[in-house]
């Protein structure tokens, strides 16, 4: 697979018959070295030769090409427990070849190129050996060297003789960090070859790669942590957006296409025994849209939160009506000044520091504020598909600006979930901020 790192039968050739050699000077050696192992970086991972043994001008031909291929087999799905020793093999299969080999590489997801992951060591078999980012063999227990620590584990001379004609197995062991060190990913190289006496071609090389994560962890719900968006309140309501807090939800962040999906990053939600609609997941809050339920249907009930390694579930209140509004920031509702001329500015404190322009509104402005949860609508709309248009609240909504009552000139549904309420800022007010 790649160029010969002068071990075994060349180099007794050489030493015997100093007429040949010279004669195998003048002809590429790479296929020899074939049934010693490659050198290091020749598996297709970043940093390394993309089309393994082909690049390094080894062998001719396409990767991935031939009637062949090579698997990864891990013993538990796509997961690995921190610092517990499991079993990898590398299975390369080609109903055309005698002879197999392989080099396999595990690299940090967060550092595919040089962040080396776990530790190899080889089987008692001898049929596997293992090669730093020197070149030098790495002994079993013994680390790399801190300058070069990508390890490689490849087929010895004994794997390569052992191999059979159709495809042959290699079995080796990997421990992985001791501690969690997110994704790691398996790049391997295979190449599947004519057998005695070994040539450069023809050849058949394949690549791929698995991508393993630590294992799921159990969610845990915070208590209290079922809300409106926005709010502290415990009290949730049909088709109302409401975020959850807790622990362990996902090992990232997850955000959806506009298919209301009821699952979204290996999570769901059931509440009240229903799935909810996901919009985000992140490791420690999702939002979700509660599910419809019968307008009569009010009081306590469950929320579930599951993944890959199991589920939590707390309780909370459901109500015809949960209004909660939408917030800028920890106490600042969030809303937009209409002009005249169509014109409008995003309404908040004057020169304030939440990565875009805000300002305060003042006397006659006209107001768009948004919440959720303000209950029944005219159309009703039902939770988890995509709305437009307007939608006006079953239940009369008025709103208290310092003080002063206001009848909205509109209050309902714009969008999924999503309320608008339109109001005139009365004078007044003063400067400052006022109590909604």
């Amino acid at each position: 697979m790649a160029k010969h790192r002068g071990r075994g039968r060349v180099s007794a050739i050489v030493t015997i018959l100093p007429k040949i050699a010279l004669a195998l000077a003048l002809t590429p050696l790479a296929g020899l070295a074939y049934e010693y192992g490659p050198n290091q970086r020749y598996t297709g991972a970043p940093g390394d030769n993309k089309t393994a043994c082909i690049s390094s001008g080894c062998h001719a031909g396409t990767v991935n090409s031939g009637a062949g291929g090579i698997k990864i087999i891990v013993p538990n799905g796509a997961t690995y427990t921190p610092g517990q020793p499991m079993t990898i093999s590398v299975q390369i299969t080609d109903a055309t070849k005698v002879k197999y080999g392989f080099e396999l590489t595990a690299r940090l997801a967060s550092n595919t190129t040089k962040g080396q992951a776990g530790d190899f060591t080889t089987g008692a078999d001898g049929f596997t050996q293992v090669i730093c980012d020197d070149g030098s063999t790495k002994n079993n227990g013994s680390p790399c060297s801190a300058q070069f620590p990508v390890e490689f584990i490849e087929h010895t001379v004994q794997g390569y003789e052992a191999s059979t004609k159709g495809g042959y197995t290699f079995t080796f062991t990997w421990t992985p960090p001791p501690a969690s060190a997110g994704n790691v990913i398996l790049y391997a190289a295979g190449n599947a070859g004519p057998g005695d006496p070994p040539v450069q071609t023809p050849t058949n090389v394949y690549t791929t790669n698995l991508t393993l994560g630590p294992p799921p962890t159990l969610p845990t719900i915070n208590p209290g942590g079922v809300v409106p968006v926005s709010s502290t309140s415990t009290t949730i309501s049909s088709g109302s957006w409401v975020s959850i807090y807790g622990a362990n939800f996902a090992s990232g962040v997850s955000i959806w296409n506009g298919d209301f999906p009821t699952n979204l990053g290996g999570v769901t939600v059931t509440i009240d025994g229903k799935l909810a609609y996901i919009w985000y997941v992140a490791p420690t809050q999702m939002n979700v849209q509660v599910p419809d339920e019968d307008p009569d249907h009010t009081g306590t009930v469950n929320v579930t939160v599951s993944n890959a390694a199991g589920s939590e579930t707390t309780t909370v209140t459901l109500a015809a009506e949960s209004p909660a509004w939408i917030l800028l920031d920890s106490k600042h509702v969030a809303g937009i000044a209409v002009h005249p001329d169509g014109t409008y500015d995003i309404v908040g404190p004057t020169g304030s520091s939440l990565g875009y322009a805000t300002k305060a509104a003042k006397a006659g402005d006209v107001v768009e504020l948004f919440g959720v949860g303000f209950g029944p609508t005219s159309p009703a709309t039902a939770a988890g598909q995509a709305y437009s248009g307007r939608a006006d609240t079953t239940n009369p909504v008025t709103v208290t600006i310092g003080g002063t009552t206001i009848t909205p000139a509109f209050a309902g549904l714009t969008g999924a979930g999503l309320f608008q309420i339109n109001v005139a800022i009365p004078p007044g007010l003063g400067s400052g901020d006022v109590a909604l």
